[in-house]
C-alpha cells in the first residue's frame, strides 16, 4: 500500500490537532469531517498549561495568544451573592508553570488549527465516513460521497456520538456480543444538563472585568462565567437531572434551553447580572447533557478511538479537551517511534501500539473523569459535606498550595517527544520548583486540579475514609 497512512474521522479540535501533529511528524493522513471546518457551533474551549505546551510545539500558541486574556482572578459566591472566596490561584498557576489557563471561542480555536495545516488537500469537509472494511494490509473506508479511501489505520476522533465507535462495536459484535453492548449501551451516564453560551461583554457596561472567573453555588445547580477574550463572556449553567445512560441521554431543543433560562433566570454568577441577562446578550448558546464515563474498549484490529469517543467528562474544571490533547501526544509519540523502527508495521505491532496507548491514557482518563464528576457535584452542593467544604474549608487552603498541587497534575501531561521543547521548558525540564511538594499522593493531586476548589477532593476522601 505504500507509505503508512492514517485515516481520521472527525475534524473538530481532536481531529485537526491530530492532523497537525501527524503533519509535523511527516506521517501521511487524510481527514474526513461530516460538516464544515470551524463551524459557528459549540461555545468555548478551556485550555490548560500542558495543552498549551503541545500547541506551542505545533506552532499554534502565538496565534491563540493574540485572541485571549489569560485568566488571573477567581471569585466564588453563594446563592445570596456573598463572596466567600476571593482567589488568585490562577495567577499562581501561571507563575509556577509559565503558562496560563485560558478560555476562547471553540470556532476560533478550530479556525487557527485549520490555518496551520499546510496541505489542505488532505482535509475533506462535508464528507463523513459511512463504513469501513479491514483487509490484511490495512483498512478501506467508504465516505458519504460514495468513494473509497485506503489507509493502514482508522482513528475515530468523531466525538461523543461517534459513528466510528458504532461501526467498531458492530464489528466486535460478530465475535463478542457482550463487549459490543458495553460499548453501545450504557457506556456513558448523564446526571446534569448544561447551558453552554457565549455572550457579549459590552466594554461600556461589562458584566465582569477581563481575566476574571465567577463561580456561584446553589443547591443542585451552579454557574460559571469567564471573561477570557476581550468583549466576550463564556458561561455555563449546570442543573442536576435524573440519571440517564447512553444511548438514552436526552437531546434538547432551543425551546428546552429557553425554558431552563426562564426557570433559573435569577441565578447570578457574579454581582450585578443574571443568567437571563447573559442569555439576552448571547452570541450563541445551547443546552446539552453532561455525559461522563470511560469506555471499556478503545480499539479493535486497525481501528482506534480518541477524545470524547472514549472518555467524556463533566466540564466544570475544564479538563475534557485537555485530556484529549494528552491522548494525541501519547498516540503520536508511540506511532512515530514505531514507524521509525518499522515503516510498515504488522497487525500485531499495531495492536501493541494501541494497547500501550490504552495503558498510558486510561489511568489519566479515569482520574480526570472521577475528579470532574466530584467538582460538578461540589459546585452544585450535592451533599451537605460538599456544601460545608465549599463554604468553610476551601477558603482556608492557601492559593499557593492549591496552585502547587495543580502544577503537579499538569506537569504529568505528555508533550510531543518528536518535536523540540519550547526554550522555557528546556531550561527547567529537570528542575524542581522551590518548595514544591514532593511525593504527592494521588488524592492531593486530584484536589489541586480543581483550581477553584483547591484540596476539597482530598478532604472529601479523608472524610469518607473515616466514616
Amino acid at each position: 500500500m505504500g507509505q503508512f497512512k492514517v485515516l481520521i474521522a472527525g475534524g473538530s479540535l481532536v481531529g485537526l490537532t491530530l492532523a497537525l501533529a501527524l503533519e509535523h511528524a511527516g506521517i501521511e493522513y487524510e481527514l474526513f469531517e461530516k460538516g464544515d471546518f470551524a463551524p459557528q457551533l459549540g461555545a468555548s474551549i478551556g485550555l490548560h498549561p500542558h495543552s498549551l505546551r503541545i500547541l506551542e510545539q505545533l506552532g499554534v500558541w502565538k496565534d491563540i495568544e493574540k485572541e485571549i486574556v489569560p485568566l488571573r482572578h477567581r471569585l466564588h459566591f453563594d446563592g445570596d451573592g456573598r463572596c466567600f472566596e476571593d482567589s488568585t490561584v490562577l495567577k499562581h498557576i501561571q507563575e509556577i508553570l509559565g503558562r496560563p489557563i485560558i478560555f476562547m471561542e471553540r470556532c476560533k480555536a478550530l479556525e487557527i488549527l485549520h490555518s496551520h495545516i499546510k496541505d489542505k488537500s488532505k482535509l475533506h469537509d462535508r464528507n463523513a465516513i459511512t463504513s469501513y472494511e479491514e483487509t490484511d494490509e490495512g483498512v478501506v473506508i467508504t465516505t458519504q460521497d460514495g468513494l473509497t479511501h485506503h489507509g493502514h489505520i482508522l482513528i475515530g476522533a468523531d466525538g461523543i456520538h461517534s459513528r466510528v465507535r458504532d461501526l467498531m462495536a458492530k464489528e466486535i459484535g460478530k465475535t463478542n456480543v457482550a463487549l459490543s453492548q458495553d460499548i453501545t449501551e450504557g457506556a456513558f451516564t448523564s446526571e446534569y444538563k448544561c447551558i453552554f453560551a457565549v455572550s457579549r461583554n459590552d466594554p461600556a457596561k461589562p458584566f465582569m472585568a477581563d481575566a476574571t472567573v465567577h463561580n456561584v453555588y446553589y443547591d443542585n445547580h451552579s454557574a460559571i462565567a469567564a471573561s477570557g477574550v476581550p468583549g466576550l463572556v463564556f458561561w455555563f449553567l449546570f442543573v442536576k437531572t435524573p440519571l440517564t445512560r447512553t444511548p438514552n441521554c436526552p437531546r434538547f431543543t432551543e425551546d428546552d434551553a429557553d425554558a431552563v433560562i426562564e426557570e433559573y433566570r435569577t441565578v447570578s454568577p457574579g454581582p450585578g447580572y443574571t443568567v437571563k441577562d447573559l442569555w439576552d446578550a448571547r452570541v450563541k448558546g445551547t443546552l446539552a447533557p453532561l455525559e461522563e464515563g470511560v469506555l471499556k474498549q478503545w480499539s479493535h484490529n486497525r481501528v482506534l478511538l480518541m477524545g470524547d469517543a472514549i472518555h467524556k467528562v463533566t466540564i466544570n474544571p475544564g479538563l475534557g479537551g485537555n485530556l484529549a490533547y494528552e491522548g494525541i501526544a501519547r498516540f503520536t509519540n508511540g506511532l512515530v517511534s514505531l514507524l521509525t523502527e518499522t515503516p510498515t508495521p504488522s497487525q500485531s505491532q499495531l495492536t501493541e501500539l494501541f494497547a500501550r496507548f490504552d495503558e498510558g491514557q486510561r489511568p489519566r482518563a479515569e482520574m480526570v473523569n472521577n475528579l470532574s464528576g466530584q467538582i460538578t457535584r461540589y459546585e452544585a452542593q450535592d451533599t451537605w459535606f460538599l456544601k460545608f467544604a465549599s463554604r468553610h474549608l476551601s477558603p482556608w487552603v492557601s492559593d499557593k498550595l492549591k496552585a502547587k498541587a495543580y502544577a503537579a497534575f499538569s506537569k504529568k501531561g505528555p508533550c510531543l517527544e518528536y518535536l523540540p521543547l519550547p526554550e522555557a521548558d528546556l531550561a527547567k525540564r529537570m528542575a524542581t520548583e522551590d518548595g514544591e511538594i514532593q511525593g504527592m499522593s494521588l488524592a492531593t493531586i486530584l484536589g489541586g486540579v480543581t483550581v477553584a476548589t483547591g484540596l476539597i477532593s482530598v478532604l472529601w476522601q479523608t472524610y469518607r475514609s473515616n466514616i
